[in-house]
């Protein structure tokens, strides 16, 4: 089963290496520059990935140190996404970088300060063209300037292509030259001694492009840069303000209130202008299940505005669209589909418009979009099967290979327990507005009650809440075709991971390489027990355990923790979800369990270097995506409901 986990980790990280050359992987202490609508992912003094307007776009180029003996030590500014690089060379500072994107343009600026000289690599999208277009720019004292055409077709993420053709102006300043072929696509800056300044401006069209170009040029870097850091400081002071509400004597206070700081930064900077947030460096999209977990945090730092914002994001694509799917593209139509998706995300967006109503009191924004959340409600009902639903294809523990792909048409007690968390808050608002009639409201009542009725029959076992329960696929008649990831999983020759997939004879989903030519066992009923999912009733406010029953599950897991001193989302695995501390730590502190200072500690100990955490832990090392805003989010708003009540 280690091998299965780790191939289904890989998998949709792979799926966006397919869409771009410039990914990345397993590289540590990544962070993020963005405005909303240009973006660029940074390690160290390393461009990975440079990419918009929109945030739903393909990188374009990295620009990396080729001297790997110079070290870099970076630092962002306290309440604003500038950051300050200094390299170090035998002992010795050599100079400082200092990056921001500007508040209003999409504008990248880098700022040299060298005592020697430094040379980067750039290297571009291969499928770009690089025009060198210097002249252009000279009135601007400008030395050297590449104009980067992408053509439309580049995909962004998997084979969803952009529509349009997007547009980068690169621009040197002062003692920095670009040499290479543009041909080749692989150039050298270098950079010599004094001051001296480096500027991407994105479009995304060419007319944009030259305009922004013009105007970024045209302003000094002094006025763009006060003008950013008044931003980010009007952006921070609308924070509650945690260092007047912490207790003096709280465990790593001075940490915790650093992270409050990174983790706000991090959401901002990745949250687009539409108002969808990125899921990470490796994928380009706004995810659903990801932003419920960033709005709740939002909520809890004060940012109502930016939790609105998310909502607005989904309800503008839906009046256009009618549906929503598993992430939708930023700044471009594009949906990510997934298997089932009409659950568990559509679980999560009713609960998160209550969250955002229980701590906004925007009664009229909800009822404004109440047709799309009706729409969430109703997409759940067609699915329930013996008062269970099923799990979305890219659920978290399937995604992250805590429970196979096979077991999607089971019950599931996540989403279940969505459907009826949600669902009384739903009907509630519904009645007290007088959205629907009576018999519409009597009759989503009675559907509500037999779920909830069947809900501890299907799902709780001697004590224990079972993540998937089987009973739900007896005499069901799946779909011949279904769309997402292939039971191979890449295993066979030619698989082809994700797309369309058919139903083979033992009701397992082969992509069309896969079903000519291989064969799957029937899938042997299997119920399983994932920790994470006896820590969700407590974190998304079910009422349907006893205090007294959510302790011992719990407890169960503090036990098991205790005794191996892993903390794995399946007993016997190697991979912890990354957000499972956060839920742990939320439920112990509700709980009032003696086992939460402990874990706060080692929760707050796995953060990397940007103040983050990440997609998932392998062996309690960062794994897979990282610079997350699903997981730092669920794990600071736990972090500072720990702190609140210590």
């Amino acid at each position: 089963m280690k091998k299965f986990d780790v191939i289904c980790c890989l998998f949709f990280i792979a799926l966006f290496l397919q869409g771009s050359a410039y990914a990345q992987v397993n590289v540590d202490n990544i962070f993020c520059l963005g405005n909303g609508r240009l973006a660029a992912y940074e390690t160290k003094a390393d461009i990975i990935q440079l990419f918009g307007p929109p945030y739903s776009s393909p990188s374009l180029l990295q620009m990396k140190l080729i001297d790997t003996t110079i070290q870099i030590k970076s630092e962002r500014e306290i309440g604003t996404a500038i950051w300050k690089h200094t390299l170090i060379k035998k002992g010795k500072v050599i100079g400082t970088i200092t990056d921001f994107v500007d508040s209003k343009l999409p504008c990248l600026i880098r700022k040299f300060n060298l005592r020697q000289p430094i040379t980067f690599s750039l290297i571009f999208n291969d499928k770009a063209r690089i025009i060198k277009n210097t002249a252009s720019y000279r009135r601007y004292n400008f030395e050297d300037g590449l104009l980067v055409e992408s053509p439309r077709g580049i995909a962004f993420y998997n084979d969803y292509p952009m529509p349009f053709k997007q547009y980068l102006q690169i621009g040197a300043k002062n003692n920095i030259h670009i040499t290479g072929s543009v041909i080749d696509h692989y150039l050298k800056i270098n950079c010599e001694e004094g001051e001296s300044y480096l500027y991407f401006v994105g479009g995304p069209r060419y007319p944009n492009c030259v305009l922004n170009s013009e105007s970024a040029f045209s302003t000094s870097y002094d006025s763009l840069l006060i003008s950013t850091r008044l931003y980010w400081q009007k952006f921070s002071s609308r924070r509650i303000d945690f260092a007047k509400i912490l207790p003096s004597n709280l465990p790593e206070r001075d940490k915790l209130l650093k992270t409050i700081d990174d983790v706000s930064i991090l959401i901002k900077t990745q949250q687009s202008l539409e108002g969808g947030v990125l899921a990470g460096h490796n994928y380009h999209l706004a995810y659903i299940r990801d932003e419920y977990g960033v709005s709740r945090c939002l909520l809890k730092l004060g940012y109502y505005q930016e939790a609105r914002d998310i909502l607005k994001f989904y309800w503008k694509i839906w009046q256009r669209k009618s549906v929503l799917h598993n992430a939708q593209g930023i700044g471009v139509d594009a949906f990510h589909l997934a298997e089932n998706d009409e659950v568990e995300i559509t679980g999560y967006l009713i609960i998160q418009a209550f969250d955002y109503l229980a701590k906004s009191k925007d009664t009229a924004f909800v009822k404004e979009i109440f047709p799309m959340l009706e729409w969430a409600w109703k997409s759940q009902k067609k699915n329930l099967v013996r008062n269970m639903l099923p799990f979305n294809g890219d659920e978290t523990y399937v995604a992250g290979g805590v429970l196979p792909r096979s077991a999607l048409n089971d019950g599931s007690a996540e989403a279940t327990l969505l459907f009826i968390t949600g669902g009384g808050k739903f009907i509630s608002f519904a009645e007290k507005n007088n959205i629907w009639n009576k018999v519409t409201i009597a009759e989503n009542k009675k559907i509500l009650k037999e779920t909830t009725e069947h809900y501890r029959k299907n799902f709780f076992e001697n004590g224990r809440l079972i993540t998937n329960n089987p009973a739900r696929t007896i005499g069901l008649k799946l779909p011949q075709f279904r769309y997402g990831v292939c039971e191979e999983l890449g295993q066979a020759p030619g698989c082809e991971f994700f797309g369309w997939t058919q139903k083979t004879q033992n009701n397992r989903y082969l992509c069309p390489v896969c079903f000519a030519s291989r064969s799957l066992p029937k899938v042997v009923p299997h119920k399983y027990f994932l920790q994470s999912v006896s820590l969700m009733p407590l974190y998304i406010g079910s009422d349907l355990f006893t205090k007294d029953e959510l302790k011992i599950m719990v407890d169960d897991i503090v036990s098991n923790y205790h005794k191996t001193g892993k903390f794995p989302s399946r007993p016997g695995g190697d991979i912890t979800v990354g957000y499972d501390y956060g839920l742990l730590l939320y439920n112990l502190t509700k709980l009032n369990n003696p086992a939460k200072t402990e874990i706060y500690e080692k929760m707050m100990s796995v953060l990397d270097d940007t103040g983050s955490w990440v997609e998932y832990y392998k062996d309690g090392k960062p794994f897979g995506t990282r610079y997350r805003p699903w997981e730092s989010a669920i794990n600071l708003e736990a972090a500072v409901l720990f702190a609140e009540k210590f």
